[in-house]
């Protein structure tokens, strides 16, 4: 990883740098909206089971890593869905996703998770590597996705 970034989890009094974060690496929103979404995102970073950690380079993000402790209905250990990971394109294949894969693997640790899981496409070979050589397995069965827009269930009554 570059001697100048330093991964963290974010907490809630690091609203701004989340915000800024998604503004400048993933685009979420626009930079005149930071300062209102940063109070939106303190109250989510609130919420433990909500991870969030940042590459970041003295103030600059270059990095980010974002997942969800998720609690077992069976009451056993929970389990950690790796949700996203992006790195500035200029700073990629420079070990800073390898060290926000490995954040994430220490609030796995912590949290004592019966498993952590990441989805990626299949022909993204370079995330794919960066997974396995992080120590995932590969799922042996291929699954599929299905997802719903509010129009699939905007219809629908509540029970």
């Amino acid at each position: 990883m570059s001697v100048d970034a330093v991964v963290r989890r974010l907490t809630p009094d690091a609203a701004l740098i989340a915000a800024r974060t998604i503004a400048e690496i993933k685009h979420g929103f626009e930079h005149d909206v930071v300062e209102r979404e940063a109070e939106r995102l303190r109250n989510w970073l609130e919420d433990r089971s909500n991870v969030f950690f940042a590459a970041l380079e003295g103030d600059r993000p270059v990095g980010f890593a974002l997942g969800y402790l998720l609690d077992r209905i069976d009451g056993k250990a929970p389990m950690l869905f790796f949700y996203e990971i992006e790195v500035l394109p200029e700073r990629r294949r420079q070990g800073i996703g390898t060290s926000l894969v490995e954040a994430m693997k220490s609030i796995a640790r912590a949290e004592r998770v019966a498993k952590m899981w990441v989805q990626t496409d299949p022909e993204n070979a370079a995330a794919r590597a960066r997974y396995e050589q992080a120590g995932g397995a590969r799922g042996k069965l291929p699954e599929e996705i299905y997802t719903w827009t509010p129009e699939a269930f905007s219809t629908l009554e509540c029970p």
